[in-house]
């Protein structure tokens, strides 16, 4: 007699196609934008090249030279020397194209060991170990490729992870809202690159979601598995860039200021939790023993006393503007924005949720969307005013969008668990409403940055197709699985917002209903 499958093993089934879905849907997204971009043509991505280059062949930290500590020589292919150069003629260049460019070494003289300068030689190795790998084949512009297919893959399952947690819960369509707008065109950019601060983003606000999941939406029987995730998750955020272990701690903090209390104490009561919290504890204290003991945070070389505290912190929440442009959408070596229009859309779409949270938010959540605001304005205004007299005046925006991200992850929860008097539709509604055009957004963030490289930024659009540079695969088969994709994402979205129940077959409960039923379990 077969076995009929019980609400339990339904849950379990959803989780995991959601995992699978957005794995699928994201790693998609990011490998047209890999495959789209010049290689090297990423925020730094040079300097992370030939990192990665170095680590995997057991050169960890290198050697600061003399005249510039926050540089350094490692020992790599000549290859990988010459990326450094490589994009010098087109970055920060809007109207250059990649045609311009030396071409790299190649057969017996590409493989020849040399010094190589990196201003990344102080990061914390680990996910350049990752992404590395793909520097141990012959070097050619097809290895670059696959290194950002690589670190796509790292992104996509971390953010994977974060959707499956959504799967499980109640009245999920506001905290799908919320998940999806967070994933600008800008994020989804940086997945497609070499570059740690990927990493942090995504597994940011995969941690923010599966915290508040965990004191939000208590489930004791899955109490173990959801902290053995976390731990996974926190520990590759606190190994990806030097700020990145105090961001596991605040993120911590702020998800237990914002509550509820009693969900934590559970959590931190029950001792199946233990083993993953000293698991976090360990993994972040590694990371900051590595950033102590290299220097990550004073790697800037020389002093820039010209930047005094009070005024760098004055003029980081000045430039507050400008990165919440950035982080919608300023591709390359940020000399690459969408259109004007498209950015104002954006944001319009993505605020509608905190405002409603904020409208709409019981007593207790009342000041929830605020705090999470003043830590992800005011935390980079503080950390970049006092790290700015030893490396500068450096700080854009993804650097805060670990942060930035919690606003909506947050504002999803506080949403969900309103007690108002919107019908049960309208979180459903918003999310048909809303992210169709997120998708659109997507698109024309994509279509921005290959017009740049094609033809330049200002280019005539008709020349896209036949422009002065191309990408190794057709502009056309590009733009068809970009959209494809784009189209699936959203029906997944969509489907898993607005069907009924917490899980396949089963009724949807309300959020403090579910809560209640959870604290009597035995």
């Amino acid at each position: 007699m077969p076995h009929s499958p019980t609400a339990e093993d339904s849950l379990r089934q959803a989780r995991r196609r959601a995992f699978w879905g957005a794995f699928a849907v994201l790693w998609v997204l990011a490998a047209t934008w890999a495959v789209a971009s010049p290689v090297l043509s990423g925020p730094d991505e040079n300097a992370h090249v030939v990192k990665a280059a170095a680590v995997v062949r057991g050169e960890l930290g290198g050697r600061s030279s003399a005249d510039n500590p926050g540089s350094g020589l490692v020992v790599v292919p000549d290859f990988y020397r010459a990326t450094m150069t490589y994009p010098i003629c087109f970055a920060f260049q809007p109207e250059a194209t990649p045609d311009c460019v030396t071409p790299l070494p190649e057969g017996d003289a590409a493989d020849d060991e040399v010094e190589s300068t990196t201003w990344m030689v102080r990061n914390n190795p680990v996910y350049y170990a990752v992404v590395g790998l793909p520097t141990l084949l012959p070097p050619g512009e097809s290895v670059l490729y696959l290194m950002r297919l690589v670190s796509a893959g790292m992104c996509a399952a971390v953010l994977a992870w974060g959707f499956r947690e959504v799967a499980g819960l109640a009245r999920r369509s506001w905290l799908l809202l919320g998940v999806t707008a967070a994933l600008t065109p800008m994020v989804v950019y940086l997945t497609s690159t070499v570059n740690p601060s990927a990493l942090e983003i995504c597994a940011a606000l995969t941690l923010w979601v599966s915290l508040l999941a965990l004191v939000r939406d208590p489930d004791p029987a899955r109490l173990g598995s959801r902290a053995a995730g976390i731990a996974v998750v926190a520990v590759l955020l606190a190994n990806s860039r030097g700020t990145s272990p105090f961001y596991v701690g605040l993120i911590a903090l702020t998800v237990a200021a914002v509550g509820p209390w009693s969900g934590v104490l559970r959590v931190l009561r029950d001792r199946r939790s233990w083993p993953w919290l000293g698991l976090t504890v360990v993994g972040t204290a590694l990371s900051l023993g590595w950033t102590a003991s290299a220097g990550t945070l004073e790697a800037g070389g020389a002093d820039h006393p010209e930047l005094g505290f009070l005024s760098t912190a004055l003029r980081t929440l000045t430039d507050t503007g400008d990165f919440l442009v950035v982080s919608i959408g300023r591709f390359g070596w940020l000399d690459t924005s969408m259109p004007v229009l498209a950015v104002v859309v954006l944001c319009a779409l993505i605020g509608v949720l905190p405002l409603l949270a904020l409208a709409l938010a019981r007593r207790q959540d009342r000041f929830a969307v605020p705090l999470v605001l003043v830590v992800a304005i005011g935390i980079p205004v503080l950390v970049h005013a006092w790290q700015a007299r030893s490396v500068g005046y450096i700080w854009t925006a993804r650097y805060s969008l670990p942060l930035t991200v919690g606003v909506l992850a947050v504002a999803g929860f506080v949403a969900r668990d309103a007690r108002s008097s919107l019908p049960d539709e309208a979180g459903p509604r918003l999310l048909r409403t809303i992210v169709p055009w997120l998708a659109v957004g997507q698109l024309v963030g994509f279509a921005t940055n290959l017009r740049r490289y094609t033809v330049g930024a200002t280019g005539s659009w008709r020349d896209v197709l036949d422009g002065a540079w191309s990408p190794p695969v057709p502009i056309l088969l590009l733009l068809a699985v970009q959209v494809l994709a784009l189209a699936v994402g959203t029906v997944l979205v969509l489907r898993a917002g607005t069907a009924t129940g917490t899980g396949a077959g089963t009724t949807e409960r309300p959020a403090t209903a579910q809560a209640t039923a959870a604290d009597v379990s035995p």
